[in-house]
Formats: structure tokens, C-alpha cells, sequence
């Protein structure tokens, strides 16, 4: 028994575009997840920040740990450049001011 060419390439037709309906509504829905994801990352970025800043309120000695931490990072990346080539960066330049007392800190 075989189909008319008709026939078949109807039902060729149908099946490419339920594929082509199943793949946009993939797309669709994938949108709508990262959408989510970036609503939620925001948000938990605002707490971050309102957290931050709380502590900061609440004593000052959290900034400079942080700008303590960053200095210890930063200095990490430059290490592990691994090139002969040294850098020296200071603390001023790059807005860390980690010697900077705390009382002159009234910016």
C-alpha cells in the first residue's frame, strides 16, 4: 500500500511544524526561567546590599576587612599571573586606602 506524494509530504509538512511549535514553546518557556533567575539574582543582590550596608552601619571595621579582603584577592590575581613581569599597584589608586584610619574615614 503506498500513499500519494501529496499525501505524504502533507504529513511530512505536520510533523515539521509541530517540531517547530514544540521547539518555540522551549524557547518561551526557557525565557521565562531566565527571566526568573534574574528577577531572584537582583533580589538577592538588594539584600546583599542592604546587609552590607547594615553592617557597615553597625561598625566600620567591616569595611575595612573588606577592603582587606579585596587587597588579598587582588594581590592572589596578580600572583598567579605567573609572569616575570612584577606589578606594584597602591593602595590609593586602586580606592582601597587599607591604612587609612578610621576616624579620617568621613567621606
Amino acid at each position: 500500500m503506498a500513499f500519494s506524494p501529496e499525501f505524504t509530504a502533507a504529513v511530512e509538512a505536520k510533523q515539521v511544524a509541530q517540531q517547530d511549535a514544540q521547539r518555540a514553546a522551549f524557547v518561551v518557556d526557557k525565557a521565562r526561567q531566565e527571566k526568573q533567575a534574574m528577577v531572584v539574582r537582583a533580589q538577592g543582590e538588594a539584600r546583599s546590599a542592604e546587609l552590607i550596608g547594615d553592617a557597615i552601619k553597625r561598625n566600620a571595621a567591616y569595611l575595612e576587612l573588606k577592603k582587606l579582603e579585596n587587597a588579598r584577592a587582588i594581590a592572589g590575581l596578580i600572583q598567579d599571573a605567573g609572569g616575570k613581569n612584577r606589578l606594584m599597584l597602591d593602595s590609593e589608586g586602586l580606592g582601597l586606602n587599607v591604612f587609612e584610619d578610621l576616624g579620617n574615614n568621613s567621606k
